[in-house]
This record gives structure tokens, C-alpha cells and sequence, in this order.
């Protein structure tokens, strides 16, 4: 009597904590990497656009590869496909609480030209304030500091939707050394979108 077939092996588990393209780490933070950036359903080009971003250097949190496409969700909770080329590694960070910046590929949604309008207002980021008190009563602002400290003079006040870079987030501090166009100095890790919990990120 012939021997029963030996059944497959079953397969080796699949690591989600890597790239299966590139290697590198997942869930890792990204950019865009230009002012126009389409969002698909799925990572191909046959997949409809569901989104228009209009932020060069918004944040984007990676969190699956397949072949040069990359599963990306944004601060909102958006989530879809882009083109691996559109992203780009530099660290950048947004402060959360403004409505979506892209468009909505839905009739009747904002053209492009409106939004592009809004994604790079500058309004958002305040200057110098006379005091602590001023600046308290700008809604959803958040305060840059010149010192890892809540006591530190106010070097500027970012609104809901600026976007700055990341330059230094040390092991076990609350705090992180940015720079917002001209300014420069420290936030609460808390304040702002674009890195995981406990990351550090050595300066730059």
C-alpha cells in the first residue's frame, strides 16, 4: 500500500512589522513628497482616486507595502494607497485639528484650486504674541517653546494644520526641538502627528 501523502507545510507567518518590498520597519512615517498627491482605493493605477492632497511635507504613516505602492494613513484617519515616489523621508510633523486638506474626489467636493488655496494658507502659523494670555485664547493653538519646558518664553504660535519638521525627539522625553519656516524650538510630543510613541529621532 502506498504511503498517504505528506500534507504541505503550512505557510510562514507573515511579518507585519516589515516592509514586504523594502524591509524597513512598519507602521514608519513618511512625507509627500509634492503639492499634489493622489490617494487610491487600491495600489494600482486601475484603482479610482479618493482623495487630492495639496500639502507638500504633510506626515504619513505607512502601513503596508505592494510593490511601489505604499497603504498610507494621514492625521485625520484617512487611509488609501499612493505611489511610493510621491513619498519622501524626511521626518515632518502636523498639529492635528483642521478639517482635511485634500480633495474630496466626489461631485460637488472643492475643486482643486480652492483647496490648494487652504492647504498652503500661512495664516495658520501666529507670530509673536504679547503673552501667554493672548495666545491662550487662539483656539486649538499650540505653543512653540524656546526650552523642553511649559514655563519657557513662547517663541510662536502654530494653529491647527501647520506642518514643521521634526529635528530631534530624545528617549523618554515629552518633548521634541522642531523648526516652523523661520522659527525654532520645542513641542510636546502630545501637541502634534507624525511619530510613534516612545520614537526617538536624533538630531538634525
Amino acid at each position: 500500500t502506498a504511503a498517504p501523502a505528506e500534507s504541505a507545510p503550512p505557510p510562514p507567518p507573515v511579518d507585519n512589522s516589515k516592509g514586504s518590498v523594502t524591509g524597513l520597519p512598519l507602521p514608519r512615517f513618511a512625507a509627500l513628497r509634492a503639492d499634489e498627491v493622489n490617494l487610491r482605493t487600491g495600489p494600482g493605477q486601475r484603482y479610482p482616486i479618493d482623495w487630492v492632497y495639496h500639502r507638500r511635507g504633510l506626515p504619513v504613516k505607512i502601513e503596508r507595502e505592494f510593490d511601489v505602492w505604499r497603504l498610507v494613513e494621514d492625521a485625520d484617519g484617512q487611509k488609501g494607497w499612493v505611489q511610493q515616489a510621491t513619498l519622501v523621508g524626511t521626518r515632518t510633523f502636523v498639529i492635528p485639528g483642521l478639517p482635511p486638506q485634500g480633495d474630496a474626489a466626489q461631485a460637488g467636493q472643492p475643486d482643486a484650486k480652492q483647496t490648494d488655496v487652504i492647504g498652503r494658507a500661512d495664516t495658520r502659523l501666529v507670530g509673536h504674541v504679547a503673552d501667554a494670555t493672548q495666545a491662550a485664547d487662539i483656539k486649538g493653538a499650540v505653543m512653540l517653546r524656546a526650552d523642553a519646558s511649559t514655563t519657557s518664553a513662547i517663541v510662536a504660535v502654530l494653529r491647527p494644520g501647520v506642518v514643521g519638521t521634526l529635528r530631534q525627539c530624545q528617549a523618554g522625553s515629552p518633548w521634541c526641538k522642531v523648526s516652523v519656516k523661520q522659527y525654532g524650538g520645542w513641542l510636546e510630543r502630545s501637541a502634534i502627528w507624525g511619530l510613534l510613541p516612545q520614537e526617538v529621532i536624533s538630531p538634525s
